[in-house]
Parts: structure tokens; sequence; C-alpha cells
């Protein structure tokens, strides 16, 4: 990746193609962060383990919850152990935290059922912020993907750039944060500013949660530059500031995910995502597209669809998931036929963000994959290297020299 695109997203990029995620009812608010989840944990592992001795990875899910709901589908821990026994080419062991103590003994007897079975998944009780020298010293010399997905407020700013920054800072054993920053909480804490309510009790959790009270002049300044007056533009401008600073403290790559229970909704919360690699900005788009298209199944056909009324109901969300990808694939094209008349020759993978663009979150690889054969059948590009991933693929001009490699 150039300088200019590292420094795009070190500066928090914001992935334009998630902006709808969350969903009404309970069972299913949580579609598009579990299939995210289930998607990007294993690629993930198979990626980083493969570098280490015993393929070892250590994921954890700070708030772990019960495991699994009680109508029996799995949560985000349950999918991270089914994640460690499918997994055939790296050794994943999970590890689960979560406070409450009547959902701690659900999710021990969950995880008791996996380890019947061979996963070396470990449960502790109570808080996580405890725990996480434990974490660390669990991962020492082995990658580590840090799930945390609490309910209010997340862990103090400072804890988690002591974990980015501390010895897990250098390119490898990779280490890789998803986290979840409350929406809601900022725009009730921006809110309480802007009222002057000072000794509001959403102000100093938000100081920790930030790491200092930077976050008010950030939301006040965007608040104001609002024509709608409301906090929505606030909590976009913290939770991306935040990414910033996350990132720097530990060299990382950092990305934020708007999730809102209805596309013309306020975010309820934002994802956060930080990596150190290329590849991890790769994969998880892919990641992020497929979560999308599992979430508008779950949620169906957007309110104003027309064709609703003259085809299925699910004929209709997949009429919309096609549509979205063909503009995605338009979208690549442009973006790949930019990039070659600057790189005679480039990997996929070292431009994720040139590449997808606007269509990160929303195009998947093999929507890249049918962009590229659109561009090479028609002469605007030419492809040099193939191998098994399409992020691993090497392009250049039509008219560019290669060198043979040689045997």
């Amino acid at each position: 990746m150039d300088m200019d695109g590292y420094t795009q997203l070190r500066e928090g990029a914001v992935a334009k193609g998630t902006s709808s995620g969350l969903l009404d009812q309970q069972r299913t608010q949580s579609v598009f962060k579990h299939k995210l989840l289930e998607d990007y944990v294993l690629p993930f592992a198979e990626m980083t383990g493969s570098k280490v001795e015993g393929r070892r990875v250590v994921v954890v899910d700070g708030f772990a919850g019960r495991g699994r709901y009680p109508d029996g589908q799995p949560g985000s821990a349950e999918l991270m152990l089914r994640t460690a026994e499918r997994a055939s080419r790296a050794a994943i062991e999970p590890i689960l935290v979560e406070k409450k103590p009547a959902d701690f003994k659900q999710l021990a007897a969950v995880a008791m059922e996996y380890r019947a079975r061979g996963v070396r998944a470990e449960t502790l009780p109570d808080d996580v912020l405890q725990h996480l020298p434990l974490i660390i010293e669990r991962a020492s010399g082995v990658p580590l993907f840090l799930f945390l997905d609490p309910c209010g407020a997340n862990l103090p700013y400072d804890a988690l750039a002591a974990v980015v920054s501390g010895p897990r800072r250098p390119l490898w054993p990779a280490t890789e944060v998803l986290l979840n920053f409350s929406a809601d909480l900022t725009r009730r804490a921006s809110g309480a500013l802007k009222a002057g309510l000072l000794d509001h009790d959403a102000l100093p959790v938000m100081d920790r949660t930030c790491g200092g009270p930077w976050w008010r002049e950030v939301a006040l300044a965007a608040q104001a530059s609002s024509s709608a007056g409301g906090f929505e533009r606030a909590a976009f401008a913290v939770v991306e500031e935040y990414a910033r600073r996350l990132g720097v403290a530990g060299g990382m790559y950092p990305m934020t995910i708007p999730v809102r229970r209805r596309v013309h909704h306020q975010p309820v919360y934002h994802l956060v995502f930080l990596t150190r690699r290329s590849h991890g900005v790769w994969v998880f788009a892919t990641a992020l597209a497929q979560a999308r298209q599992e979430w508008m199944r779950a949620l169906g056909p957007a309110e104003d669809d027309v064709t609703t009324t003259l085809f299925s109901f699910g004929d209709a969300v997949e009429g919309q998931i096609d549509a979205e990808q063909r503009q995605a694939r338009g979208a690549v094209a442009a973006n790949l036929r930019s990039l070659v008349a600057k790189r005679p020759v480039f990997r996929l993978v070292d431009q994720p963000w040139e590449i997808f663009g606007e269509a990160y979150g929303v195009a998947t690889e093999p929507t890249v994959r049918q962009a590229i054969d659109d561009l090479e059948r028609s002469r605007q590009i030419r492809v040099v290297e193939r191998k098994r991933h399409v992020r691993d693929w090497r392009v250049a001009r039509p008219e560019t020299f290669i060198a043979p490699t040689r045997p």
C-alpha cells in the first residue's frame, strides 16, 4: 500500500458501504455483527497462525454473555467456539470472559461442551479489564484477536492503548481488535455537555472511554456544524478521532463502521476495527460485505421497494443485493482503471482501500474478480500472476512488460 492510502486508513477511514447494520428484533439484532465474526475470525487465524509454531491463535470475547441464546442460537462466544472446532489450518484457543455470574455459569456450560470435543477454550469470570494481563500472557508469541462488545461503554482508552502499544505493538505476532463504541452514549454525553450539565454522569464515562476530555471539543464543534442541529455528526466525529488515536498508539489501520437499526436511523454504535496489515483490511472488507448481505436478508426489502408487491419477499431482497453488487462492480472497475494509470504493476492486496473505495463493505471478492475479468476482456488490464486468493493476484497495464519469474 502506498503512503497516501496508508495515511487515509491510519487517520480513520469510514466503511461507507456498511452504514446499515442492526435489526429491530432482539433475536436478529446481532445478525450483522455475528456474521462478521463468523466470516473474519477463521481467515484471520489461518493467515496469521501459519507463521507460528503449532499454528496457535488466541481469540478473546471480552463480554461473552451466556454464549448461547435461550432459543439455541449461538452468541458471539459460541461462534468463536464453533470456529475453533472447525478450523483445520489453525489451532484456535478461545478465551471467553463474562462478568455477570448467572450468565457466566451458562457460558461455562457451553464452553465445556466444546472442550469435550477437543477445543482448548478458557472461561474467565468477572471484568475483562482485570484479565487483560493474563490474556496478554496467554497470547505471548502468538496472534491475538480481541473482540470487545459491551452493551454500554467499552474499556477505558488507556487500557486498550496499553494493549496495542505495549509488547504487542510489533507487526508480528499479529494483533487485531474489533470493538463496540456506543453512539448512543456519545450523543447523550454531547447533549449534556451542550446543555451545560457538567455534572452529568455520562461525561466522566466518556472521558475514561476516550482517554481524556478531548472528545468534548470535537463533539461540540461537530454539532455546531450540523445543519440539523442534532448530535449524529458529533457521534461520527468522536469515534473517528478515537479510532485514529488508537490506531496511532498501536501503529494500526483504524476503520469505523456505523451500525443502525434501519437504513435512515442514527447509528446505535460504531464498530471499530484495527489491523496492522493490508491483508486484514482486504479480508475484513469481504467479511463486511457478506455480513451486510446477511443483514439485508434478515431485515427484508427496503421500505420503498416497489418490487416487493410484484415478486416474493426473498426475491425482492436478492434483487437489492444483486443491484448493489452490479453498482459495486462498476465502482471497483473504475478504481482499478485509475490505479493502473498510476502504477504499471501492483498486487491487489497492497491497495485495498484504493480498489474498494466507496464499495468497501459492499463489494464481495467474487464481485472484485468479475470487475477484473470485465477489464481483462476489454484489454484495459492484465492479470500477470494468479494465486489461490484473488487478493494475491498481480495486475498490470496491458502494454506493461513483465519479466518471467525464475523457477
